[in-house]
This record gives structure tokens, sequence and C-alpha cells, in this order.
């Protein structure tokens, strides 16, 4: 009995580990661009405060090949609440291809981080990202026998997602969306299997001007690929020749558009995208009398990207509904 009371006053005195701190924070994941884009990164991270109290303030020091670099002192305009995540960029960082980054949470609200769980991450600057000359590019997805794992997101350099698709609904189709990128800026390309097996037999594929700039086949990853991609300055194959080839009548239009392109371009697709890349209208052209009629009811005012698509590559123009 002596032996039981003695074990039961000992577990009284030693605190419990598994408690939730007051003061605490942990790295979910990074977000930024895992590649130089020039000759700096600029290190973004999903952060998440799991401290009892809010957190108004996070200090997170950046190392680079194992050095101190810099240490950041996050200052929040609104205080984080217990369990909500936020998503701070760092300073620029000078990087090249094979340098080593990594993250350390120091402090939380001016107090030492008082649990070390999670509070590195680090990665490997890597990859010259891909570069398409154009502002506009096509992403296939093959899907395999699970495509409600598949997914896919783009982020521009703040971690922030500029297009997105899946997951899936239908097993080994082809999935397309069009996408108008801003111009000369660098991207990260995220393709997801929530199975982590994959995708068997299937891909994804981004084209710019009817070439393939980037793809990865579903057996060279199991949870995650990622590829770099750098966009171009103009829209179309080229800024004269989409005037040449593609007209469109009204501009602005309300309720339906004209468009007309010249004999030599054949297209056989014509695409609506909207300002988030998402398509909105989709047409077969084969066939076609160098002209067509598209019926605007069912699209909110706005910019939109009328894209023809045939075998010589892509022509855009721009498209202002009211």
């Amino acid at each position: 009995m002596k032996h039981l009371l003695l074990l039961f006053l000992f577990l009284l005195a030693v605190p419990d580990m598994s408690a939730q701190q007051d003061h605490d924070a942990t790295i979910i994941a990074y977000r930024g661009l895992r590649f130089a884009c020039g000759d700096s990164v600029t290190p973004v991270l999903r952060i998440k405060n799991v401290g009892s109290q809010s957190m108004g303030t996070c200090v997170v020091e950046t190392w680079k090949n194992g050095l101190v670099v810099n240490s950041f002192n996050w200052l929040l305009d609104v205080p984080a609440l217990t369990n909500e995540e936020r998503q701070p960029a760092m300073p620029i960082l000078a990087a090249t291809d094979g340098d080593m980054l990594e993250f350390h949470i120091i402090s939380v609200n001016g107090v030492p981080d008082e649990d070390s769980t999670g509070n590195v991450s680090s990665f490997t600057v890597g990859m010259t990202p891909t570069s398409c000359e154009l502002q506009t590019v096509e992403v296939e997805v093959l899907t395999d026998a699970q495509p409600g794992e598949t997914a896919w997101a783009i982020r521009d350099e703040l971690g922030q997602v500029l297009a997105q698709g899946g997951p899936y609904a239908n097993a080994s189709s082809t999935e397309t969306q069009w996408l108008s990128l801003p111009a000369n800026v660098c991207f990260g390309l995220e393709l997801t299997d929530a199975g982590g097996d994959g995708i068997t037999g299937g891909h994804l594929i981004v084209r710019c001007n009817g070439s393939e700039v980037i793809q990865i086949e579903g057996s060279t990853f199991t949870h995650e690929a990622y590829e770099g991609l750098h966009s171009g300055t103009v829209l179309g194959v080229s800024e004269v020749q989409s005037q040449l080839s593609l007209q469109l009548f009204p501009v602005p239009a309300h309720d339906q558009v004209e468009v007309r392109w010249s004999a030599p371009l054949s297209p056989d697709q014509l695409h609506v995208v909207d300002a988030a890349g998402r398509t909105v209208l989709e047409m077969g052209l084969a066939g076609s009398a160098h002209q067509t009629s598209l019926d605007l009811h069912e699209l909110v005012p706005g910019f939109y990207t009328v894209l023809l698509r045939s075998q010589n590559g892509v022509v855009v123009e721009q498209l202002l509904v009211n």
C-alpha cells in the first residue's frame, strides 16, 4: 500500500507532457516555391497555433546550408486563435539549386516555444522551372481507377492557389482545363494522390502552344509530384497573329457574341475561360464555316479569354461581358 501511495505522489509531481502548452506553434507545410525564381526564393510557411493562448507574434529563423541567415519576427495583425492556421511569407532569400533551407520556430508571443514538435521544416532548392512563352496553358489529367484520390494545384510565389483541379469523378477519363496565367511569373505545380499509390496508368500533362512542357507519369510518384513553371508575356500564339486570325463581335458583349476566324486557322475546339482559369464554355468546331455564335446568358459580367485550339497551336482573344 505504501508503494502505491508513493507512486501516486510521484505521478502528481511529474508534469503531463501531453498537456496543451500556452505558447506553442507548429509548421504544417511549406507553401512557397521549391525552386529559385531568378536567383531568389520567397519562403512561405503554413503555421498553426497549437497553444492555449492566442498567437500575436512568432519568431522564425531561416537557415541556409547549416547557417542562420535571418530571424523573422512575424507580427500578426489579428492574433491567431488556438488551432487556427496562417500562412506568412518570410524575407526573400538568395538561393540556387542544391541549397538546403531550414525553418525553425523559436518563440511565440515572446516566450520560447514550449513544445518542439513540428518546429522545424526543411527542403532542398531544386529544378529550373520549365518555361512557356505564353500565358495560356492547357492542363490534361488522365485519371486512374480511383479518380477521387487525384488532385492538382498551381501556386504562385506567395503560396496562393491560382488554379486547381480534382478530385475527379470518372475513372480512366481525360480531364482538361485551360488556364490564363499572369505574365512573366513563376509557379509551382503540385500533383497529389490521397491514396499514396500514384495514378496507375494515368498522367498529368501541361501544354504550351500545343507542345508538352510538363509531363508527370502516374507511376513516377506515390503521394505527391512537383514541377516548376514560368509563364511568358503573351496570351496566345502571337499577339499579331491573334488579332489577324480571331475576331469577336460585339465587344463588350451581353447576351451573345460572334466568333470569327480566318481560313488558315481551322480550329477544332473553342473554350471560354474565366479569370480563375476555369472553362465556362466549350464546343467543337469541326466543319464550322469560319465563325460561330456563343450564348452568354449563363456568364456573369467580367473578363474572359476565348481560346481556339488547332493543330498549329492556340489562338486567344479577350472577351468582356457586361
